[in-house]
C-alpha cells in the first residue's frame, strides 16, 4: 500500500491504465491487498473499468480465490452483473469458495434500488425486490450478448405472424426460460402484496408454492435443460420466440398424468412486454399438439389457476376449458390461506363426439364457467 500512497502522493492519476486498460485495482485485486483496494477507492479509484478483456478488477479477484479482495470491491460498489467478451459474469467463473460470498452479496442489491441517485439508496418494496430477484440472470450461465435462439423451420409447432411456439429450443436458451419461470413465480406472488404476512416469504418460499424450483446454484436451469434436450419423457417445456427480436417472451410446461390420461398444464407465461396478443391460446393449443406429435394420446388437459388471477381465468375461457373444483391455496413454510386454487379442465377435440352432452356444452362454452 505504501508504494500506491508515495504515487498518489505524487500526483498519478488513481485511474491510469497501462495497454490493457488496467488501473492499479486491478494489480491489487490479483494479489489479494484488500486493504490497498479500499485506499484506491477512497481516493477515487473505479472498481467497475473495464479492460480489453471486458472484465472489472473483480473478475480477477474471483478468479484467483482472492475473497477478502473481492469482498473490498464489493463494498465500494463493484458490479456484479458486467458481462465480459466471452459472455461470462464474475459469477459465472467464480470457483464455488468466492461464489457463496457473491451470492450473499447479490441478495444484499437486491433489496435496495441502485438507479436511486445519489448518497442512500433507497431501500425496494418487499414486492419490488422480489421482482428483482425473478430478473436477475442466473448466476452459473454465461450471459451472452447475443441472446437469440437458434432454430429450424420444423422445429415451429404453432405460430403468428410475430411469434412461434418451438417444440426443439437448444439447451442454451434454458437461462432466458429460468427468467421467465421466475417472474412466473412472481406473478403468483402480486396477488398477495398486501397480505400482512408478505414481506415474511422468501423467494424460495414463493418457488415452493407454486412448484418450480427454488435454488440459485445451477439445478433450476440445469433441469429445464434436460427437459429440452427431451430426458424426462413425462415432461415437455416449449418456448414462445419472438420472431423480430428472436428472443424467448415466454412459455408453456406440461405434464403427462398416464394414470388419468391427462395432459397437464403446470406453468404458462408470457413475458409482461408481450401480453394481451392472444399467445396464452397460442402456447395452449400448441402443448395438445405437441402432446399428440409425441405419442401421448391425452384425452383431456387441466390445469390449476388462482381465483384471483382474472387475466388467466378469462384466457383459459377463451381457450374452452371449464371449471371443475376448487381448493384453498397455501403461502410459505406457515401455510396462509389465501385464495383459492381452481382446477379447470378442457375435453380434447378428437374425443368430444364420444362424450356426453354436459362435456359437448363445455366445449361450446365461451365464458366464465364458475359455481
Amino acid at each position: 500500500m505504501s508504494l500506491c500512497q508515495m504515487l498518489v502522493a505524487r500526483g498519478i492519476p488513481v485511474n491510469h491504465t497501462d495497454e490493457m486498460n488496467q488501473t492499479a485495482l486491478f494489480f491489487a485485486a490479483r494479489q489479494g491487498h484488500a486493504d490497498t483496494i479500499r485506499y484506491l477507492m477512497s481516493q477515487g479509484a473505479d472498481p467497475n473499468v473495464v479492460d480489453t478483456n471486458g472484465e472489472t478488477a473483480l473478475f480477477y479477484a474471483v478468479r484467483r480465490l482472492r475473497t477478502d479482495a473481492a469482498k473490498a470491491l464489493l463494498e465500494g460498489g463493484a458490479n456484479l452483473e458486467v458481462v465480459n467478451k466471452a459472455g461470462n459474469t464474475c459469477m459465472s467463473v467464480a470457483p464455488a469458495p468466492v461464489f457463496l460470498a457473491l451470492q450473499e452479496e447479490r441478495k444484499k442489491r437486491r433489496l435496495y434500488d441502485s438507479d436511486s441517485g445519489a448518497g442512500p439508496k433507497r431501500q425496494r418494496t418487499a414486492m419490488e425486490a422480489l421482482r428483482a430477484w425473478a430478473s436477475e440472470w442466473p448466476a452459473k450461465e454465461p450471459n451472452p450478448r447475443n441472446k437469440q435462439v437458434n432454430y429450424k423451420q420444423e422445429d415451429i409447432i404453432n405460430k403468428t405472424d410475430s411469434y412461434a411456439v418451438l417444440g426443439k429450443c437448444p439447451k442454451e436458451c434454458a437461462a432466458q426460460l429460468r427468467i421467465s419461470e421466475k417472474n412466473f413465480v412472481a406473478d403468483h406472488a402480486r396477488f398477495f402484496e398486501k397480505q400482512p404476512w408478505f414481506e415474511d416469504l422468501s423467494p424460495e418460499e414463493w418457488c415452493q408454492s407454486v412448484g418450480v424450483i427454488a435454488d440459485e446454484e445451477g439445478v433450476a436451469v440445469e433441469a429445464i435443460k434436460e427437459v429440452l434436450a427431451g430426458n424426462r419423457p413425462y415432461h415437455f417445456t416449449l418456448p414462445l420466440l419472438e420472431l423480430k427480436s428472436m428472443c424467448v417472451a415466454g412459455y408453456i410446461h406440461a405434464q403427462w398424468l398416464p394414470e388419468t390420461n391427462e395432459l397437464y398444464i403446470a406453468a404458462l407465461k408470457v413475458n409482461e412486454e408481450h401480453t394481451r396478443q392472444g399467445l396464452g391460446k397460442l402456447l395452449l393449443a400448441a402443448a395438445e399438439l405437441h402432446s399428440r406429435r409425441i405419442g401421448w394420446e391425452c384425452t383431456q388437459t387441466s390445469l390449476a389457476v388462482l381465483k384471483t388471477n382474472e387475466r388467466a381465468l378469462n384466457c383459459y375461457a377463451k381457450a374452452r376449458f371449464c371449471y371443475e373444483s376448487s381448493g384453498s391455496a397455501q403461502w410459505g413454510k406457515k401455510m396462509h390461506v389465501a385464495s383459492d386454487w381452481q382446477r379447470w379442465k378442457k375435453v380434447h377435440k378428437h374425443v368430444y363426439s364420444k362424450k356426453a352432452p354436459a362435456a359437448r356444452a363445455c366445449l361450446r362454452h365461451d365464458g366464465l364457467h364458475q359455481p
